[in-house]
């Protein structure tokens, strides 16, 4: 199911609503590159000034350039991530186009894991780190540390406001994704309500079965309706559209057989009528002949025929020709 379930850019969009306090003091780059090679940190979160105050406390450490690393729930943080991401910190400083361009001082680094990564951090604190929890789910690490670092650990996390990162999970509960549908309801800013869908598409996928079977309960039923309005809206149009193409494929190829059929038809009856004249034609021909043959004039054999001059004129003048040549 993971493999499927886009999961990185659902935290990217979790992360823009926890810190959606302060969107007008930050900015996001996602999958950002550290080199001019396809190397990319997850999530850059930019603090537009030093004097903006994260609100969220995920956000409480953060200085103006902030890199972070994110695991999803079917995968877990090593040792090797916690230098990895290190190493993208480093990269990123030097980066800056001139000497010291980014301060070590403004850089941070945060590992997020759903679940607590005890043996990485028992490996840590073998290797002379130190890691304390600050608060629920959110632990510092300190040492001999080259940017300020922080692990987010999502299944610990406490409080309304860790709503969107809490939902990242294929084994989702009930209690938390009323929550969510809570959160979702009550948006109202365009922004929010992109990131939210972002969220709310990988959640539902991730969890189907589940959120499928909550429909039997009737105020979990007219929830889920409501907050996936804009989902049915969406498949509701993308079946039309598939429906109307269908349509006019068998419409197009409905009228181009009627189509052929009419054109046969006209070509038919088209045909009749050229054959029709052709063999009129014959016959006063053959009259004409008989009648010049008797050396009739041309307004005789007309008052004969019971035509006009002009009608029989070319045919009269065909005989006339005919006739000069034999002799």
């Amino acid at each position: 199911m993971d493999e499927r379930t886009q999961w990185h850019p659902a935290f990217c969009a979790a992360m823009e609503l926890e810190l959606c306090e302060n969107r007008e003091g930050i900015e996001y780059r996602r999958e950002y590159n550290l080199s001019r090679k396809p190397l990319q940190a997850d999530l850059l979160v930019i603090k537009k000034s030093p004097e903006v105050s994260i609100k969220n406390e995920i956000g409480e450490m953060f200085r103006l350039w902030n890199i972070m690393e994110y695991k999803s729930p079917t995968d877990s943080v090593d040792i090797d991530d916690f230098y990895k991401v290190n190493a993208y910190a480093c990269l990123f400083k030097s980066q800056g186009g001139c000497v010291n361009a980014y301060a070590a001082s403004e850089i941070t680094v945060t590992l997020v894991s759903w679940r607590y990564p005890a043996t990485m951090i028992k490996t840590m604190e073998q290797e002379g780190f130190f890691v304390c929890k600050k608060r629920a789910g959110i632990f510092e690490v300190q040492g001999n540390l080259l940017f300020q670092t922080q692990i987010i650990v999502i299944e610990q996390l406490e409080g309304i406001g860790h709503v969107w990162l809490k939902s990242l999970t294929n084994r989702i509960e009930k209690s938390e994704f009323q929550k969510l549908a809570e959160q979702i309801i009550g948006l109202s800013r365009k922004d929010e309500k992109v990131c939210a869908d972002a969220v709310l598409e990988v959640v539902t996928r991730a969890n189907a079965g589940v959120i499928e079977a909550w429909r039997e309960d009737a105020g979990m039923s007219k929830t889920l309706e409501k907050i996936m309005e804009p989902e049915i809206k969406r498949w509701k149009a993308e079946a039309e559209k598939a429906g109307l193409k269908a349509g006019l494929k068998a419409g197009r190829a409905q009228g181009l057989e009627a189509g052929r059929a009419e054109g046969l038809e006209a070509g038919r009856a088209e045909g009749r009528a050229e054959g029709r004249a052709e063999g009129r034609e014959a016959q006063l021909l053959a009259q004409i002949r008989k009648k010049m043959e008797k050396g009739k004039q041309i307004e005789v054999i007309a008052d004969e025929l019971e035509e006009t001059i002009e009608t029989i004129q070319q045919l009269y003048e065909r005989v006339q020709t005919e006739l000069s040549n034999k002799r």
